[in-house]
């Protein structure tokens, strides 16, 4: 009995003892994850204090990783990291490295989809370096598309960018990301969109003769094509008293292209008629162009084809609005 009472004591002795054995042992531990913790901050710190941002970026990117609850994690994450990768993005702008600006741009759109100011950048910087260039670069078009895109659905669910003023103008913006997708349209060969891209933007910025320019161009090639086609059917066919169907078919397509050609380009002359936004010589060839067709639909006559013209100096076209809705596809 006196043997069992020993053992009994003995067991309740190391049971005291247990707890703080462990207790004891997981100090060191807190301690060397505190000091690891202190040691990647400071290489941050340092790194940062040299101004050497690539390798402070590098650390910081690592510090998260690894103490993402830490006590300077939240400053690195929502100040110091946003505020270098500006700095990176503008640092890349200057240098016109497009690749660097979208591999930022889309670093920060990663983690922030609805960034309206680095979507907007985004497309300005590849139209004006590759897009508009001399010649035009299309090696990053479509990232511009889905830029261009996600900037027009949240332009229209209302989003304003964060350094937006009192003059941010939403029509002017989305005109400007349709006329970007109909650019890049165009180039690949879908002519039919790119119009349907020219028109949005039309609709929106009713006043900028541009859109009116294109529109008419591209009417003006499938005018072009449509003439050729139907030129290309026999004369007996074309002259019979009931052509077939698909002569008629060929023959409303000619006048529908033309039709189209005189709407944008009346209102493209009644807009740049006091302006010098386009030069001389190319107002006179659309002038020209625009009077040709003119006449070939009101039986070699132009009668009336200034008034249209005037009126188109301050009317839109026929449906026309400034409305944002309106352009919604």
């Amino acid at each position: 009995m006196k043997r069992t009472m020993t053992m009994m004591a003995l067991t309740f002795s190391l049971a005291l003892f247990m707890p703080l054995a462990s207790a004891m042992a997981t100090v060191p531990v807190a301690q060397d994850a505190a000091a690891e913790e202190a040691t990647a901050y400071k290489a941050w710190y340092d790194a940062n204090a040299a101004k050497d941002y690539p390798k402070a970026m590098e650390l910081a990117k690592a510090f998260l990783e690894k103490f993402p609850t830490g006590k300077n994690a939240d400053y690195l994450k929502t100040k110091w990291i946003p505020s270098m990768r500006s700095y990176f993005f503008n640092e890349a702008v200057k240098a016109k490295n497009i690749p660097e600006v979208i591999r930022i741009g889309k670093e920060v759109l990663a983690s922030d989809q609805e960034n309206l100011d680095y979507l907007s950048a985004l497309v300005v910087q590849i139209r004006a370096n590759e897009l508009f260039a001399n010649p035009p670069n299309f090696a990053h078009a479509a990232d511009a598309s889905d830029f261009a895109e996600r900037a027009i659905r949240l332009i229209e669910a209302g989003k304003k960018p964060t350094g937006a003023n009192t003059d941010f103008k939403p029509n002017v913006t989305l005109a400007y990301m349709h006329q970007t997708l109909a650019v890049i349209r165009e180039h690949d060969k879908n002519i039919d969109k790119a119009l349907e891209e020219y028109q949005k933007a039309a609709t929106l910025e009713p006043a900028n003769p541009t859109y009116y320019f294109h529109c008419g161009r591209l009417h003006n090639d499938k005018y072009a094509a449509a003439a050729q086609k139907y030129q290309a059917i026999p004369e007996a066919d074309r002259d019979a008293a009931e052509p077939k169907p698909e002569v008629k078919a060929a023959l409303e397509e000619v006048n529908k292209q033309a039709d189209a050609v005189i709407t944008c380009w009346a209102r493209f002359l009644g807009l740049t008629a006091d302006k010098k936004d386009y030069s001389a010589d190319t107002r006179a060839r659309i002038e020209k162009a625009l009077t040709d067709l003119y006449k070939y639909r009101h039986n070699d006559s132009t009668d009336g084809l200034q008034k249209l013209i005037d009126q188109n100096k301050t009317t839109p076209p026929a449906g026309a609005t400034s409305t944002a809705a309106a352009a919604k596809p």
